[in-house]
């Protein structure tokens, strides 16, 4: 798979980082918190979740030919490899995939869809018009992983960060100028999707759901809202939003004050795109 050629001193500037250690211009193959996919040339991100330490598997990873780690404490003295210090690994493991594949979401028309409800029809019904159009499109959703023809069963609605640029190079590997992903809140939040330059957003709609993780709806909305501003590094260039969803209608608004490109569909309010006369039958829906 082509990459970057990024060195480590390139990754350490991408995500803000401080470099320790010897060989600043060695050569980073990839990038990964999974220490059983970590191997010869490959940067290890140890990332301390709910449950488990990364910490303790960077003897392992190193063993196996990895080039060095990203954390957020400090390089250990007797450490041999590459130590990039950062203030949240999450979100340079996600800069550090980018800078390393090349920043594949650059070269694509990349459509991210957020929303509780409908993402993935809206993922698979975008994808369908890209490929009536002509394009080779890569879908990215709850249900599957596809490059043009080929089809992964997914493990998850939006894959860890390196998982995603990974997918994304190889989308445009395989001559691919349309990508289409799903963007749940809980990626959002763990800035899966930071680095990534969105053509296109789309937010379907906010419903009571994944309180357990958020706590509130405003805590839930504001995680939706990253697909939209300059949390992930810069924002869209236009966004598709449900103002018939009270939140909806609220990003719209606020999406306008800051001058965005805003186009709004709705059944009930007025919009820019609207439905109307719809029929229903068993056939589909017209």
């Amino acid at each position: 798979m082509k990459t970057n050629e990024a060195t480590i001193e390139d990754v350490a500037r991408a995500v803000d980082g401080e470099l320790g250690g010897d060989e600043p211009g060695a050569l980073v193959r990839d990038v990964t918190h999974d220490s059983r996919q970590a191997g010869e040339g490959w940067l290890f991100a140890a990332v301390r979740g709910a449950n488990l330490d990364a910490h303790q598997f960077i003897p392992d990873v190193m063993r196996r030919g990895a080039i060095g780690v990203v954390s957020e404490s400090g390089r250990p003295a007797d450490f041999a490899g590459a130590w990039i210090r950062v203030k949240d690994v999450r979100r340079a493991l996600a800069l550090a995939a980018a800078e390393v594949h090349g920043h594949p979401s650059r070269s694509l028309n990349l459509v991210g869809i957020t929303g509780t409800n409908g993402k993935t029809t809206t993922a698979f019904l975008v994808a369908a018009m890209a490929k009536a159009a002509g394009e080779d499109a890569a879908l990215a959703s709850t249900i599957e992983y596809c490059i043009g023809d080929e089809q992964v069963k997914a493990e998850r609605t939006t894959p860890e960060a390196s998982d995603i640029e990974r997918f994304l190079r190889r989308a445009v590997n395989a001559g691919c100028r349309v990508a289409v992903m799903e963007a749940s809140s809980q990626a959002l939040d763990l800035h899966r999707c930071d680095g990534l330059r969105y053509r296109v957003a789309v937010f379907t709609n906010l419903t009571r759901d994944h309180l357990d993780y958020h706590g509130t709806m405003e805590n839930y909305f504001a995680a939706k809202r990253k697909l939209f501003d300059e949390s992930l590094g810069e924002p869209p260039h236009t966004s598709v939003v449900n103002i018939d969803d009270e939140y909806g209608a609220r990003l719209a608004v606020e999406l306008k004050e800051r001058s965005a490109r805003v186009i709004t569909y709705a059944l009930d309010e007025e919009a820019d795109v609207s439905a109307r006369n719809i029929k229903f039958s068993l056939g589909g829906m017209q």
